[in-house]
């Protein structure tokens, strides 16, 4: 089941960053947000955010899924005083993203190499077996220097 999971869930995410997907915006509750739909006659992936956090669903088979992420950067000043832009945070985020694809924002830990300067890292925070939830931080670093947390939380539709 994870196999399947992980491969919904990279595939639409991918998709989306990858600009095979059509974001749209949507009012949810009262909210302003954008999202990105997916459907290749297998899996059903949807996803919709606003500045820090958002939700994806997927759906394979008669399995549905979703993945709940918060975060993002510090403030601009913090970032400004490092030389660097929120822009190029979420550049790399994008890179690191595509480059790794399903090794990460999943079931495992995952650590990549330094780029330029820049260090990306996936961890498990908890997987509780019993009831099927894993929880995980994304963490960025800019010459050692936290730019970027995003945690998630990961579960089954019952």
């Amino acid at each position: 089941m994870k196999k399947r999971i992980t491969d919904a869930l990279t595939k639409g995410l991918l998709a989306g960053y990858g600009g095979k997907t059509k974001f749209d915006k949507l009012t949810r509750g009262g909210f302003e947000m954008s999202s990105s739909h997916f459907y290749d006659g297998k899996i059903t992936y949807h996803d919709e955010w606003t500045n820090n956090g958002g939700q994806e669903i997927v759906k394979t088979g008669k399995k549905m899924f979703t993945r709940v992420y918060a975060g993002g950067a510090p403030a601009k000043e913090v970032l400004e005083k490092l030389g660097i832009s929120e822009k190029q945070v979420i550049e790399n985020l994008i890179e690191r993203i595509k480059e790794l694809g399903d090794k990460t924002r999943l079931f495992e830990n995952c650590i990549a190499k330094n780029k330029n300067d820049w260090d990306y890292e996936y961890k498990i925070l908890d997987d509780d077996k019993d009831t099927e939830i894993v929880t995980g931080k994304e963490i960025i670093r800019y010459k050692n220097k936290v730019v970027f947390i995003h945690v998630f939380v990961l579960s089954l539709v019952k």
